[in-house]
C-alpha cells in the first residue's frame, strides 16, 4: 500500500524579479525547496525582472497589483478591492506564508493573512536607515509583531533590532541566503568582452544607489588613486543614480573607472576581478559576498557583518572604515602585499543545512 502524503501549502509574498540580491536570493530559496513536500505560489507586486525565467517551473506564479493612480480616492479604492479579493482568494489557505521583501507593505499584508504560520524575512540592517523612533515606526508599519518567526540574513542586523524591540526575541533567527555554487563556478567561466588587464582589479557589483551602495567613495578612491597606473575600478551594475556617477568620473577624468552596466552573469567579471569592493553605508549579508567567496575573490568592505557561518575579516577579506583616505591606503596596502582567501567553504552542504532550517519553521517544528 502506498501512502500518499498531501503537500504543505506555502506563499511566498516578494516585489518582483529583477537584477539584485533579494531577487537572487529568492530563486535560489526556491530551487532548493523539495516539491514533492511543498506546493509553493510566489506572489509579486510586479510580475516582472530579469529572473523570471529562472523560475522552477513548480512554482505557481501570481500578480498582487497595486494601484498607483494619482488619484487619491481612486488608489484608495482599486487597493481595498485588490485587499478584499485577495483575502477571498487566500485568507488562511496556506501552512506558511512568508514576506521576503521586507519594506513592502502588500508584501507583509498577504503573508499575514494567508496562513496562521507567518514567517517575515529581513535582508538589511535598518538600524542604519532609521533612528530609533522611525525604525520602530517602520517594523511597526508592516505588523511585525503578527509574524510568529522573523528571518535574519545577519546576526549584526538581528542583535540591532532585539535591542529596540526586545519582546521579539523569541521569534528570532539568523539563516543566511542560499547560493548556488555549482552554477556560479559554471557560469563564471562564460566569456566577456571585457579582458583582464595586468592592472589590480577592484569590483563593484550591485544596485547603483548612492542612499545606501555609496559608489560616490569608490570613485573618490579612484580619483585619490589615478596616478597609481596598476589600479582599476569596475562598477557593474545599474540604477537611479547611474548619471550622478557618470558625471563624477567625468568631472574627475578618471580613466582608471569602467562603468559596465547591467548583467545577469556577473560571475566572470568577479572571477576575473582581484578583489570585490563594497563600500556601502550598510548592508544585511550581501549575496555577492557568498558569490566572491566561492569564485576566490577577496573582499575589500566598509560593513563587517556575519551570518550563522561566514565572518568576513582575515578569513575572507578586509574590513576598511568609510573615510576616502583610508579605504585608498588599504587599496595600496592590498596591491602591495595581497590578500589570500584562507579557506574554501561548502556552500552545498550550507544550502542543506539552511534549508533544513527553513523547512523546520515553516513546519513549526521544535526538534
Amino acid at each position: 500500500m502506498v501512502i500518499i502524503l498531501k503537500k504543505k501549502k506555502i506563499l511566498i509574498a516578494s516585489y518582483n524579479l529583477d537584477f539584485g540580491g533579494i531577487e537572487t536570493s529568492l530563486i535560489n530559496l526556491l530551487k532548493n525547496f523539495n516539491y514533492n513536500k511543498y506546493d509553493v505560489t510566489l506572489y509579486l507586486e510586479e510580475k516582472k525582472g530579469v529572473f523570471l525565467n529562472d523560475l522552477p517551473s513548480s512554482v505557481n506564479v501570481y500578480e498582487y497589483k497595486v494601484s498607483k493612480s494619482k488619484n487619491k480616492l481612486i488608489r484608495k479604492a482599486m487597493n481595498l478591492a485588490n485587499r478584499l479579493f485577495f483575502i477571498f482568494k487566500n485568507y488562511k489557505r496556506y501552512d506558511a506564508s512568508i514576506c521576503y521583501a521586507t519594506y513592502s507593505k502588500p508584501c507583509s499584508f498577504m503573508a499575514r493573512v494567508s496562513s496562521d504560520n507567518r514567517i517575515l524575512f529581513v535582508h538589511n540592517d535598518y538600524t542604519s536607515i532609521y533612528d530609533n523612533e522611525n525604525l520602530i515606526h517602520f517594523f511597526t508599519g508592516i505588523n511585525i509583531k503578527k509574524f510568529n518567526h522573523i528571518v535574519f540574513v545577519s546576526n549584526e542586523s538581528r542583535k540591532s533590532l532585539v535591542k529596540l524591540i526586545p519582546d521579539i526575541d523569541g521569534k528570532l533567527i539568523t539563516i543566511n541566503n542560499l547560493v548556488d555554487q555549482d552554477r556560479i563556478i559554471k557560469l563564471s567561466k562564460e566569456k566577456i568582452k571585457i579582458l583582464k588587464n595586468k592592472k589590480k582589479i577592484f569590483l563593484f557589483v550591485g544596485r547603483l544607489d548612492e542612499h545606501q551602495k555609496k559608489i560616490s567613495r569608490i570613485i573618490e578612491c579612484a580619483n585619490v588613486l589615478k596616478n597609481d597606473k596598476e589600479i582599476e575600478f569596475w562598477i557593474l551594475g545599474t540604477g537611479e543614480d547611474e548619471k550622478k556617477y557618470k558625471d563624477m568620473i567625468k568631472r574627475f577624468n578618471l580613466s582608471n573607472v569602467k562603468l559596465l552596466g547591467a548583467t545577469k552573469n556577473p560571475y566572470p567579471y568577479i572571477a576575473k576581478s582581484d578583489y570585490l569592493i563594497i563600500t556601502s553605508d550598510y548592508e544585511g549579508f550581501p549575496v555577492v559576498y557568498s558569490e566572491s567567496i566561492i569564485l576566490n575573490t577577496p573582499i575589500v568592505t566598509t560593513i563587517n557583518v556575519s551570518d550563522d557561518y561566514i565572518s568576513i575579516p582575515n578569513r575572507f577579506g578586509i574590513i576598511v572604515n568609510k573615510d576616502i583616505n583610508d579605504i585608498s591606503l588599504e587599496i595600496r596596502k592590498l596591491v602591495k602585499n595581497g590578500f589570500k582567501i584562507k579557506e574554501k567553504v561548502d556552500y552545498n552542504l550550507l544550502n542543506k543545512q539552511r534549508i533544513e532550517k527553513i523547512e523546520k519553521i515553516m513546519e513549526n517544528r521544535n526538534d
